[in-house]
């Protein structure tokens, strides 16, 4: 028996970003080849106690974008078919696996507009649950703390680089 890793960009779900996702092959001692079977599924059928050193050997032999080689229960690389999916559109689903550093580069704005939202919602939650209770009780503390994390969260758009370290 041998396994190889197939790794291929997918768009996210949600926001449409390039996600790297592998999908597996496994070569049975028959001689016949499955696709897109389930790796850790497979491995707990034969030698549960392996299974980590096969899934870092197959995710080592598999590079960012393609097929990687063959390895075995034991973690070598071993010589297989060369059979590739004969649909590879049709399983369009794979496990979610980073590869070395992320292409994605953080968004500023994106994280600032947040910030900015996150920070004018607690100062104004707290100003009402202060003003509101008249600063008793269980109210008052919440409002104070909301409105604490509200003005840090702007103070710290404020200062942006010119912060003490």
């Amino acid at each position: 028996m041998a396994v190889r890793a197939t790794a291929f960009l997918r768009p996210s779900r949600w926001l449409n970003r390039p996600r790297r996702l592998v999908r597996y092959d496994a070569y049975w001692a028959d001689g016949r080849v499955d696709f897109g079977v389930d790796l850790s599924a497979m491995m707990y059928r034969g030698h549960p106690a392996d299974f980590a050193t096969v899934d870092e050997s197959v995710h080592a032999n598999c590079p960012e974008i393609g097929t990687g080689q063959w390895v075995d229960e034991a973690g070598r690389v071993v010589e297989g078919p060369d059979a590739t999916d004969p649909d590879p559109q049709a399983n369009r689903m794979g496990t979610p696996r980073k590869y070395g550093m992320s292409g994605h580069e953080p968004n500023i704005k994106a994280r600032r507009a947040w910030r900015l939202g996150g920070g004018a919602a607690g100062l104004t939650l707290g100003v009402l649950l202060l003003t509101g209770s008249g600063g008793a009780g269980f109210a008052g503390f919440s409002g104070m703390l909301c409105s604490i994390f509200g003005l840090s969260s702007l103070a710290g758009l404020i200062l942006g680089k010119r912060r003490p370290r």
